[in-house]
């Protein structure tokens, strides 16, 4: 009888630590809105001299920042399409330094701001740097 009931209340203490340990883990912090990758694609606009056209990975559906160190100028785009890319044209010269980063709305939790990537304006395709003209 007596094992019995040792028995019960260790199952019982078990269903209470492996209850407690689930409900922890749904409260422990999300990892945080990593930045949007660097660009990919970064080539001067046929259409307008100065401007440089910028392509990259982000999250679906985020808000892209870029941001010209030099000039104190940026753009913002959304993923509205959702497909994760990102596509910005911004003042630029070669080997400018610009700062990306992406604004995730989430339900229920507000607004996640990423910290920013940079990288600097030069010729490059998805393959690599076209032209290699920055230290």
């Amino acid at each position: 009888m007596l094992r019995r009931a040792v028995l019960r209340f260790a199952l019982a203490a078990l269903a209470l630590a492996t209850s407690l340990l689930a409900g922890a883990a749904c409260l422990s912090p999300t990892l945080p809105l990593p930045p949007p990758e660097p660009a990919d694609t970064i080539r001067p606009s046929a259409a307008t001299e100065g401007v440089w056209q910028i392509s990259g990975s982000c999250t679906p559906g985020a808000r892209v920042s870029l941001f010209n160190q030099r000039t104190q100028r940026g753009v913002i785009e959304d993923d509205a399409d959702g497909n994760g890319r990102y596509h910005l044209e911004i003042e630029a010269e070669v080997c400018d330094t610009l700062l990306v980063w992406q604004e995730l709305i989430v339900e229920g939790s507000g607004t996640e701001v990423s910290e920013a990537a940079s990288f600097v304006v030069e010729e490059r395709t998805p393959l690599g740097v076209v032209s290699d003209a920055c230290p």
